[in-house]
């Protein structure tokens, strides 16, 4: 279980092209407790103990916590501490800008029971982050590793596609880049078009053209196919769906099953390699595919049935769930 508290936009000191700086506020004291008190009674307190599930852990989204002035800091990391003294969670996990993060910083952490830092670097490229208004170098982002790798904690890098500047070259590149850096697991975001940003602004003015869905979902099957083969988990795909974000989404490639898209276009190509290694193939087809993840591979819309049908000529597919199976099998 996963408590989050939302701080959005909060801390950060630059000014990045997708991001709604009109957010972005010093909330007060009260306001805080406020998000705490939400957070905590909705997870924790409406079930006993001993009924939650054994592995609890409090996660700060949306902001840029280490650059959030040190009492307000210490304010969150002391509340959280008091649930964690508790017994109802046991971690505490965070996300900063590279540039944020110091000795000095990760000093203040290092007090409480923090474990995971998530880092958003976005692109590896200095020209995209130029463009992007991120104030970061690759050389920062890399010093940052460092240090909290060298305090031992579990490390997360955030990445998006997409921005001024990008090609899918450039976001490979970047995904290379985040391999050599061997995180725990990594996000990947598609850059849209929010009103309210700056981003939306060169938009209007056709200095900016947002990626299409299907370049997107095509550029994002290569990046998780690489990472799942360098055994490091994506465990996310796309941004949040909060109400306050699809209300102000101009234009952009955004998709409510973003991951489904990319996992079945995956599924396509390791299908399609095994149909394509037998020199005859019957009319009916069959795969054993792993229990649970049969929509990887009958596809969004059952769209991946009806490819293989048209690519290979056959007239009908059909899937085996098999418990303990790793990858599809086809049964000729």
């Amino acid at each position: 279980m996963i408590v989050p508290i939302f701080i959005p936009h909060q801390g950060c000191p630059y000014r990045c092209v997708f991001c709604n700086q009109n957010e972005i506020s010093g909330a007060e004291r009260e306001e805080d407790q406020d998000r705490l008190d939400s957070a905590f009674n909705t997870y924790l307190n409406s079930r006993p103990l001993r009924e939650l599930p054994a592995i609890r852990e409090a996660a700060f989204y949306g902001g840029t916590f280490t650059a959030l002035p040190v009492q307000r800091q210490e304010f969150f990391l002391t509340s959280v501490q008091a649930w964690v003294d508790q017994g109802y969670i046991q971690s505490l996990r965070l996300s900063t800008h590279p540039g944020a993060v110091d000795a000095e910083a990760l000093a203040l952490l290092d007090k409480y029971a923090v474990k995971v830092i998530e880092l958003g670097v976005q692109s590896t490229d200095p020209e995209v982050l130029r463009q992007s208004g991120r104030g970061d170098t690759p050389e920062s982002l890399e010093r940052s590793i460092h240090l909290i790798r060298g305090q031992g904690y579990q490390l997360g890098l955030q990445l998006m596609l997409g921005l001024p500047g990008d090609s899918e070259e450039i976001f490979q590149q970047s995904v290379t880049d985040t391999l050599r850096f061997k995180p725990d697991f990594v996000r990947i975001y598609p850059a849209l078009v929010v009103r309210g940003t700056a981003l939306h602004e060169m938009y209007k003015k056709g200095e900016y053209i947002p990626w299409s869905l299907d370049r997107t979902v095509n550029a994002l099957q290569k990046a998780v196919k690489r990472f799942e083969d360098a055994g490091i988990s994506v465990i996310r795909l796309g941004l949040h769906p909060e109400p306050s974000l699809l209300a102000n989404i101009v234009d952009g490639p955004h998709h409510p099953a973003l991951r489904s898209l990319v996992e079945s276009r995956i599924g396509f190509d390791i299908l399609s390699d095994l149909l394509s290694r037998e020199a005859v193939l019957p009319d009916r087809v069959t795969f054993k595919v792993p229990l649970g993840k049969v929509s990887n591979y009958t596809g969004h819309r059952k769209e991946n049935i009806l490819m293989l049908k048209e690519k290979f000529a056959v007239k009908e597919v059909i899937f085996m769930q098999t418990p303990d199976l790793i990858a599809p099998e086809l049964i000729a």
